[in-house]
């Protein structure tokens, strides 16, 4: 599987979690709210439907989501706004953050780097707002 056909089946998930009307806790419908692990979850769960992972997509801590013998990939969602549409304080530490063992998307390129599974390795930045199917 190469890393084209993953993009295209995660932005479908993405597309089947905000058509699908749930909403993430008290905040609006959409794919928009959903925490990090919450929506790797479900993205795992419109994976496993699909024939040609066979039920093996998992999520994990190290990686966020692994299809195992083709990808390791972890996720970051990254907001400038919230769901009151105000300006979120601090989002862009989530994407910048430099030093080792932080929640940034350098610091999962580095706990990428220190994998020693067989996958080979994806990050997925994710611009989401609260309420859009635009990503």
């Amino acid at each position: 599987m190469n890393l084209e056909e993953l993009v295209s089946d995660v932005t479908e998930a993405l597309v089947w979690v905000d058509a699908s009307g749930e909403s993430f806790r008290t905040f609006r419908a959409g794919v928009g709210p959903y925490g990090e692990p919450q929506l790797v979850k479900l993205i795992a769960n419109y994976l496993n439907k699909l024939p040609k992972y066979h039920k093996s997509v998992r999520t994990k801590r190290n990686p966020d989501l692994l299809v195992p013998n083709e990808w390791a990939a972890e996720f970051k969602i990254t907001r400038p706004f919230g769901d009151n549409g105000k300006e979120a304080e601090n989002w862009s530490v989530n994407l910048l953050h430099p030093y080792p063992g932080n929640v940034s998307s350098i610091g999962d390129c580095q706990k990428l780097g220190n994998y020693k599974g067989p996958e080979r390795r994806a990050i997925f930045v994710n611009r989401l707002r609260a309420c859009s199917t635009s990503y």
